[in-house]
C-alpha cells in the first residue's frame, strides 16, 4: 500500500496563515514547554520546536483551527519527543568523543614505538645466553626462578644478567656516537659486531 507524503507547498494559503500566526503567538510558550519537560540544551530545545512547527505544516491532518484544543498539544509532545532525541544523539556523540579521546590520549606515541623498537634491535646484538637471561628478568621474573628455569646457580644468573647489561650500556653508548665514517650505519654503529665490542 502505498503511502503518500504531504507537500507543504501544496498546504492551503489559510491554513499556512493560521500556523503563521500561531507560531508568532505561541512559539515562545512551546520552547518554556518543551524545556520543561526534555530538560535539554537550550539550542537543542529551538531544534526541537523548529522541527515540530515543520511537522505541523506536513500534517494536514492536525486542525489548526483552534491552537489550544489539539494542535498546540500536538505539536508539544512533538517537539519533546524530538529533543528527547536530539539529546540522547548529543549523549551518544560526546561518549564516543570521550572514548576516541583516551584512546588517542593512552595510545603509544610514534616516538615511543620507534625508541622501543631501536632498544629491541640493541637487546637483539647481545649474545644468546645472556640476552635470554636479561629477556627472563624483563618479563618479571626473579633470579630463584630464573636459576631454576636454567638449571644454573644464582651466582651464574647474577653474572649472565649482569653481562648482558653491561653489554646492553655498551651498545647504547655506541647507538648514540655520531659515526660519520662509510663503515659505520646510520645510527653511528660499525657494521661488523666485532668493532663495537659485543661478541658472542
Amino acid at each position: 500500500m502505498k503511502t503518500h507524503r504531504h507537500d507543504p507547498m501544496k498546504s492551503t494559503a489559510t491554513r499556512l496563515d493560521r500556523i503563521a500566526v500561531m507560531h508568532r503567538e505561541h512559539a515562545r510558550e512551546l520552547e518554556r514547554r518543551v524545556a520543561s519537560r526534555a530538560r535539554a540544551e537550550p539550542q537543542t530545545i529551538e531544534d526541537a520546536c523548529s522541527f515540530a512547527w515543520m511537522q505541523l505544516i506536513t500534517h494536514p491532518s492536525i486542525d489548526v483551527d483552534s491552537p489550544f484544543c489539539g494542535p498546540l498539544a500536538w505539536i508539544t509532545r512533538t517537539a519533546v519527543h524530538e529533543a528527547w532525541r536530539l539529546e540522547a544523539r548529543r549523549a551518544r556523540d560526546e561518549l564516543l568523543d570521550d572514548v576516541a579521546l583516551k584512546r588517542e590520549q593512552t595510545a603509544p606515541a610514534a616516538d615511543l614505538i620507534a625508541a622501543q623498537r631501536a632498544r629491541l634491535d640493541l637487546v637483539a646484538q647481545i649474545p644468546q645466553r645472556p640476552r635470554r637471561f636479561l629477556l627472563r628478568q624483563a618479563v618479571g621474573h626473579s633470579y630463584r626462578e630464573i636459576a631454576a628455569d636454567e638449571m644454573v646457580s644464582l651466582t651464574t644468573t647474577n653474572k649472565q644478567i649482569a653481562r648482558a647489561t653491561r653489554l646492553l650500556r655498551a651498545l647504547d653508548t655506541a647507538d648514540a656516537t655520531p659515526c660519520p665514517s662509510p663503515g659505520c650505519t646510520s645510527v653511528g654503529r660499525p657494521r661488523t659486531p666485532a668493532a663495537s665490542g659485543v661478541s658472542a
